[in-house]
């Protein structure tokens, strides 16, 4: 599940971070995603549903511990991804939490759906965009001085 998310009317900022060359604006950049990513991972594990008793192949906590961010940016930073939810181990295969997690979210023929990114995101887009736009205003006044 991928939800996007554009940040705009910025401007001001885009222009600043142009100025202050690539390794900087993307530092700025990735402090940013970085700062909305951990409001968006908190809300996650928050909510993630915790199984009360271990299994064979399961431990209480797995998924909400499992639940990370990863930051990608565009190659000259002019743009960035932030990746929220559970990662995906591949040296587990299908018995990581990245995997089957997703039938935690949406449900199968083995459990009902008990929704926990979908809600987490509802509850902090607000929040994170807020801390995105917080941080990167800071680190352009920064560059400013």
């Amino acid at each position: 599940m991928n939800i996007e998310i554009e940040v705009q009317g910025l401007k001001g900022v885009e222009d600043a971070l142009s100025q202050a060359g690539p390794k900087l604006a993307k530092r700025a950049l990735r402090k940013a995603l970085s700062a909305a990513g951990q409001t968006m991972v908190g809300a996650a594990k928050r909510r993630a549903p915790v199984l009360t008793k271990a299994t064979k192949q399961r431990r209480p906590g797995e998924l909400r511990d499992s639940v990370g961010m990863t930051i990608r940016l565009s190659p000259k930073g002019e743009s960035g991804m932030v990746h929220v939810g559970p990662v995906k181990d591949k040296a587990r295969g299908k018995q990581a939490p990245g995997v089957w997690g997703l039938f935690v979210e949406f449900g199968s023929v083995h459990g009902a759906a008990q929704p926990f990114m979908r809600p987490a995101f509802e509850q902090s887009n607000q929040p994170a965009l807020e801390k995105f736009t917080d941080v990167i205003r800071v680190a352009v006044e920064t560059l400013n001085k």
